[in-house]
């Protein structure tokens, strides 16, 4: 009755769309559920979001859940999750994705899933980092482990913004670092992060982690820039 009495006064918001939820809605609601624009996973359908990492390196497997769009309601949730503290929507979102794949039949060969890592200065300032988050949904969904200490950002990057994809590539060749190898020895490596745009990011944690005795990666992002 006195949660019924909170809702009254200060209803629940859709992350997405920014209505109130109803009482058996949680995060998004049904409508964004049906309309947020979502990144086929259909076999034999031409993949843009694998096309960014072609003839760049040797990889298995790339895909992302929505389509990101500037102004969109996609890269509303996204701003949630980055900067408003959202860390329990990405989780979410990371389980709500990670059932999409399994019922796709994509991933049944990952055996280790890596988050994109904040550099701890980062880290600090925003409490927690977005990328693990959504990967930490990832892994619960698919039953595979993930592993939060082996990938380290050990530099910060300039701001990207304006960049192409060999100048962001050049920017961040370096920022990581493996710290635990042994925990990567022949897995098949899913790297994972919020947002891709060139795949600059993804291309330059793969080489860290292949260098590093993974006989496989591949990629997922929550949200594309097509």
């Amino acid at each position: 009755m006195f949660k019924a009495f909170l809702q009254l006064l200060y209803p629940k918001l859709c992350f997405a769309c920014q209505e109130p939820l109803f009482p058996s809605e949680e995060f998004i609601c049904t409508t964004c559920r049906i309309v947020l624009p979502r990144v086929e996973l259909a076999e034999n359908t031409p993949n843009w979001v694998r096309a960014k990492f072609d003839g760049l390196i040797e990889f298995d497997e790339a895909h992302a859940f929505f389509h990101f769009m500037p102004g969109s309601r996609v890269q509303q949730m996204m701003h949630q999750i980055k900067y408003k503290g959202a860390a329990e929507l990405g989780v979410f979102l990371g389980t709500w994705a990670g059932d999409a794949l399994k019922k796709s039949h994509y991933c049944s060969e990952v055996n280790a899933i890596v988050a994109i890592p904040l550099h701890p200065k980062r880290l600090k300032e925003r409490g927690y980092n977005q990328a693990a988050v959504i990967a930490r949904g990832l892994a619960q969904s698919l039953d595979i482990p993930l592993h939060e200490d082996v990938l380290a950002r050990t530099m910060q990057s300039h701001s990207l913004i304006g960049l192409n994809r060999a100048a962001r590539y050049e920017e961040l060749e370096n920022v990581f670092e493996v710290i635990d190898p042994v925990k990567l020895q022949g897995l098949h490596v899913l790297i994972v992060d919020d947002t891709l745009t060139t795949g600059a990011t993804f291309l330059a944690a793969a080489q860290k982690i292949r260098a590093a005795g993974a006989t496989k990666v591949s990629f997922f992002a929550l949200a594309a820039l097509k």
